[in-house]
């Protein structure tokens, strides 16, 4: 069997996606040497990095970085020129059908009447017509957890039974979990609590700002260090954190494009994680502060109601709630993280997701 990767998201900057598509391909290349894979993307010196050399690995680039050209033109032309059997596309799928499609449709929030205000009107009327369309297209469709597959059944009108959750996954290094001194000495960070997200309204950090600031943790001798980018502009967040200069003034420290290995560190030197998002079609940043055994304090709400065995479970509308669970971390030297560990490990596991496709794709 030959499958095309879409694997364009390596070349610019971090999103879930790649994530997903690095953990899933990473176990399928091992599981079925048999099959081919051609992953195509503009740097195929980035991808050789990300999966190595293989027998059954190829790497095909693309000229252009204009998604409409290689939709429509470029990979249209290397699934007939490679005769491939499916090709695996996140979301968006090129309109014209060569071969059959793999389509991840990671999740439709912006779909949902509750969280359309979380994004910009052009994003939710380009994409949802995409990503519909391209969800009916399919001849297999993938999703990442059980609540995103229950909302596109409903709001694309899909049968449930057409729809294969392939869960995302942990991947991380479990070696040297210890804390050192890393990121207090090229940082200039210490004692913090972490926040790993892009930064827009949807992912509540202005909930987390308002928390640091009533409960006057930076008498406390709390930081905050946020890493994510700022993809969609949150006047609430910015005007707070210049309204209280006199509270974040070297206590608030952001970061974007942290390589992994530079991640691993800032989780195994906080004190704390947080994740207070108000919706998710996944949600992996809690689970990796978990693996690293740290305490996280996560919302329950949309996909993240599946991590029920976090001890601080929050309501990501009531900020109460996320204050008082943050004075439960900071005074509860006793959690069970190494229990919380396992059954994440167990729970979440790529080659689980990857044995998921396999037996859905051998059954086309």
């Amino acid at each position: 069997m030959k499958i095309l990767i879409d694997a364009h998201v390596f070349d610019g900057k971090f999103q879930g996606s790649r994530t997903y598509i690095k953990g899933l391909y990473t176990e399928m290349i091992l599981l079925k040497k048999d099959w081919n894979f051609y992953f195509v993307a503009q740097n195929t010196n980035t991808l050789k990095e990300e999966f190595g050399d293989h027998p059954n690995v190829h790497y095909l680039s693309l000229k252009h970085h204009n998604k409409f050209i290689r939709l429509f033109w470029e990979i249209p032309q290397l699934i007939r020129k490679y005769q491939i059997d499916f090709s695996h596309f996140q979301y968006i799928a090129p309109p014209i059908k060569r071969g059959k499609y793999i389509v991840t449709t990671h999740d439709i929030l912006f779909e949902e009447e509750r969280f359309r205000h979380f994004f910009p009107t052009k994003y939710r009327l380009i994409n949802g017509t995409l990503f519909k369309r391209s969800a009916k297209l399919a001849d297999i469709l993938l999703t990442v957890s059980e609540y995103s597959k229950n909302k596109i059944s409903e709001l694309y009108k899909i049968n449930k039974k057409d729809i294969v959750v392939t869960s995302n996954a942990i991947n991380v290094n479990l070696d040297h979990l210890e804390k050192d001194n890393y990121i207090q000495e090229k940082y200039n960070c210490n004692k913090y609590i972490l926040y790993v997200s892009r930064i827009e309204p949807r992912k509540n950090h202005i909930s987390i700002l308002r928390a640091y600031k009533n409960l006057e943790l930076y008498k406390k001798g709390f930081e905050l260090v946020f890493i994510g980018n700022q993809d969609i502009k949150d006047v609430e967040y910015d005007n707070f954190i210049h309204e209280n200069q006199s509270v974040f003034k070297d206590k608030l420290h952001l970061f974007s494009n942290i390589a992994e290995s530079e991640l691993k560190k800032f989780y195994t030197n906080s004190e704390f994680v947080v994740y207070p998002s108000f919706a998710e079609g996944f949600g992996i940043p809690p689970l990796e502060g978990a693996v690293y055994k740290k305490p996280v304090l996560c919302s329950k709400a949309t996909a993240m109601a599946e991590f029920s065995f976090f001890n601080y479970f929050i309501d990501p509308f009531n900020q109460k709630e996320i204050e008082e669970a943050i004075l439960e971390i900071i005074n509860n030297q006793n959690e069970n993280l190494e229990e919380i560990q396992q059954t994440i490990l167990k729970k979440y596991d790529w080659k689980k997701s990857a044995q998921v496709l396999i037996n859905t794709l051998t059954k086309e």
